[in-house]
């Protein structure tokens, strides 16, 4: 009895469609350069590269975190070494008035310039902003976030920030002018606290940037 079949055929037939299979995997792994693409490329593999991946993709994005960071930094530090400026000049004026050797006339034409002064601190630490959030007039960045992690570790991955508030009213300087010798003279002590208030702000902002640049 004879049975008729095509198993030679068949089986010439297979090798040529792994083949091509095989081939079809190598010109893609050469197209993409990848070596895993799909799951049935390597299981254990596929996982470990995408978590890897995820990982990369996270470390770039809290990279760009820390960038902006600094440049926000960066712009708070510049509105308040101008507020310092300010200060040093009012503070200027202030001992000038101290003196008996002006009259009321005098002192007054100071005062004029007092007074604009702390206009404009104020006008500064309203327009000190980033991505249209003011920096230091004490309405934001007080205990805020930079997420410079790849991850939700809170103490791994972020970073706190406080900014000083640094108005004329909260350095204390809007109430006094140099209009008498006294006043002059309380003048000069509030200017030099709140001298020490910026100084001591510039100082912390300085830190939170070398801290972000490491």
């Amino acid at each position: 009895m004879r049975i008729n079949h095509n198993i030679a055929p068949m089986i010439g037939a297979g090798s040529i469609h792994k083949a091509r299979v095989s081939l079809n995997k190598t010109i893609e792994k050469l197209s993409t350069g990848l070596r895993v693409n799909r799951a049935s490329d390597d299981a254990a593999g596929l996982a470990i590269s995408e978590n890897l991946r995820t990982q990369v993709r996270g470390l770039g994005a809290a990279k760009r975190n820390a960038q902006d960071g600094i440049a926000l930094l960066n712009i708070a530090e510049g509105a308040m070494g101008e507020i310092s400026d300010i200060l040093q000049r009012m503070r200027e004026l202030a001992v000038q008035s101290a003196t008996d050797t002006l009259t009321d006339t005098e002192r007054g034409y100071a005062n004029q310039e007092y007074g604009q002064l702390v206009s404009e601190i104020d006008r500064i630490t309203v327009s000190a902003k980033y991505n249209g959030q003011t920096l230091i007039d004490g309405t934001g960045w007080q205990g805020s976030i930079l997420h410079i992690g790849a991850n939700d570790g809170t103490t791994a991955d972020e970073m706190t920030v406080t900014i000083e508030d640094v108005t004329a009213g909260t350095l204390g300087v809007d109430a006094e002018d140099l209009n008498g010798q006294t006043n002059a003279l309380d003048a000069i002590t509030a200017i030099d606290l709140a001298i020490n208030t910026v100084n001591s702000g510039r100082s912390d902002l300085g830190a939170y940037t070398n801290r972000l640049e490491h």
